[in-house]
């Protein structure tokens, strides 16, 4: 990962400033962009879940509100016949014939027990249990041995307030019971039967569109359980409340009349798949905006660096040799203060190159000069040509050689004071001095010539091979041990170039050494004087450098381009 992460780094690094202040710009727009997005998805989807859960909450509320107003209507109406004393008089007092007990139920319990079923639909029955009954009548009173053999007495606890119960199967009924005490004594039973959808209606009528219910007694009984969901959603058991605690939202209320809890659920999938439509509608939002960053990013990136990258496409122009600055700015910002800088900069730099470049020609045309007026050509040549004659006149051949020879080299030197001359002259030049070289050495090492056709009329700075020839013989082959000393000159042509070489194998040198001699800290002049006017009259279209090897001699390469008409020196 820490590797992965430095070469991103690299790579933004090696960016152009372009491309990085339009990264940099996109990330600064993008960072609160995606912030402020997804603080206001989270915001909203807290609000999303509040809202369900409070919607839960109010819709639970009013469910189980509506019950307990039921509830205490109920209630409200086992108090009146709890307390009705006409009522009480069945089981209380001891009737005389059961003729008597005949007129009593059906003018007293019937009425009083039957009316309430009529008002309101869902109480099914109304039924009083008494010791004081032995024979039923109807429905509505029983002897207590009837009450005792149904399942929700035995689950009847102490004392006189009403107790809920439920009965559970193919009919299923909640069960409204209240006892009546004479003393610690149970004298009667009053028992009210409610249909079961009926009373639970207004909660069972919720558990729709993907929405859970169940009631549990106090005991934790299931009262009621159901749920109208897809498959997907539904959980394993409807009836185990571990089963919808976890992956839905779930309200509970307790009825206090019955001490029943009251608990709807729905799946949180359910309101998750809303959250993420929500997201998925702001996604194009954050494209955009990802988009028009990129898009202002790009176009303020290129308004603010086009200015450096002119400057810097003009210093790249300045590096291959075009010294001229064409990049303008009036702003007064820091990239304005750099290029005005930058074009007073080159400015003097030009103003000293012009002055250091007629200096070296001042200097180089004074040395050339000095070096030829210690010599009087007219004087020179007359009086080696008396000297030839003479060596004719006394038959010494090699002498009349050796003048015509130093005539020669002297003639093509000179030149007449020109700093030009033709490859054809310089030619003449290098082998009069070679011939001289020969006959001072005795012949003692060989000259090897490998001359192209076609380059005598290209003009060339004169006295370019010379000195390297010299140099050549002095440091590397009178010093050598060689027993075949000799001395290569090669010229010839390359596409638009004339090359020149001088090898000998004579005692050579380090490279570094030889490195050293085109420089300023070499003290010898002629071979660096050669050098320099290299560089003055071609630059980089001229070139000179020196190879060399200890004890198998040095190479001195030249290399010009051809012209044919004379630069002046």
């Amino acid at each position: 990962m820490k590797k992965q992460i430095r070469k991103l780094l690299h790579r933004f690094e090696n960016l152009k400033f372009r491309k990085k202040l339009s990264v940099l710009m996109l990330i600064a727009g993008l960072v609160p962009v995606v912030f402020l997005a997804f603080s206001m998805q989270y915001g909203m989807t807290n609000q999303l879940r509040e809202k369900e859960q409070y919607n839960l909450e109010k819709i639970l509320e009013q469910s189980v509100n509506s019950i307990e107003n039921q509830s205490q209507i109920y209630e409200n109406l086992v108090d009146y016949l709890s307390y009705s004393q006409s009522l009480r008089n069945i089981f209380d007092t001891e009737m005389e014939s059961d003729y008597e007990k005949y007129l009593k139920y059906v003018k007293v319990a019937d009425p009083l027990l039957q009316m309430p079923t009529i008002y309101h639909k869902e109480i099914r029955s109304i039924t009083l249990y008494s010791d004081n009954i032995e024979v039923p009548h109807g429905d509505t009173l029983l002897p207590m041995s009837e009450a005792e053999n149904q399942q929700w007495y035995s689950r009847l606890n102490e004392g006189t307030l009403m107790q809920w119960r439920i009965t559970r199967g193919g009919n299923k009924s909640i069960i409204a019971s209240r006892k009546f005490y004479d003393n610690d004594t149970i004298k009667a039973v009053l028992e009210m039967r409610l249909d079961y959808e009926k009373v639970l209606s207004p909660f069972m009528s919720q558990i729709t569109d993907n929405t859970g219910g169940m009631i549990l007694d106090e005991n934790g009984t299931v009262v009621y359980a159901d749920c109208s969901m897809d498959k997907k959603y539904r959980p394993k058991n409807i009836e185990n409340l571990k089963d919808v605690s976890d992956k839905y939202y779930i309200s509970r209320r307790t009825m206090k009349d019955t001490g029943w809890n009251f608990y709807i659920y729905r799946p949180k999938a359910v309101s998750e798949n809303a959250i993420h439509k929500l997201l998925l509608k702001n996604i194009p939002l954050i494209i955009i905006s990802v988009l028009l960053l990129s898009l202002l990013g790009y176009v303020f990136s290129i308004r603010m660096v086009s200015q450096l990258e002119l400057l810097t496409e003009n210093m790249n122009q300045i590096n291959m040799g075009l010294r001229k600055v064409t990049v303008q700015s009036k702003s007064k910002d820091e990239v304005g203060v750099l290029i005005r800088s930058f074009r007073r900069m080159m400015d003097q730099m030009n103003h000293l190159i012009s002055e250091v470049y007629e200096s070296k020609i001042q200097l180089q045309n004074s040395e050339m000069r000095a070096l030829q007026a210690q010599i009087n050509p007219h004087f020179l040549y007359n009086s080696l040509s008396i000297i030839n004659w003479k060596a004719i006149e006394a038959g010494e051949d090699e002498i009349s050689h050796v003048t015509l020879a130093l005539s020669t080299y002297y003639r093509t030197s000179l030149n007449r004071g020109e700093t030009m001359t033709t490859v054809a002259k310089e030619i003449d030049n290098i082998r009069a001095y070679l011939k001289i070289q020969l006959v001072m050495h005795d012949n003692e090492f060989r000259v090897v010539e490998q001359i192209s056709d076609g380059l005598n009329d290209y003009m060339i700075p004169k006295l370019i091979l010379q000195p390297l020839a010299e140099n050549a013989i002095d440091h590397g082959i009178d010093v050598s041990d060689n027993e075949d000393p000799t001395l290569w000159l090669t010229i010839r042509e390359e596409d638009a170039h004339i090359f020149f070489e001088i090898r000998d194998n004579g005692a050579g040198m380090t490279q570094e050494k030889a490195d050293q001699i085109l420089t300023y800290q070499s003290s010898g002049y002629g071979v660096r004087n050669v050098c320099d006017r290299i560089h003055v009259l071609y630059g980089e279209k001229g070139e000179m450098r020196i190879e060399s090897t200890p004890g198998e001699g040095t190479r001195v390469f030249i290399r010009i381009p051809k012209k044919t008409e004379a630069k002046v020196l």
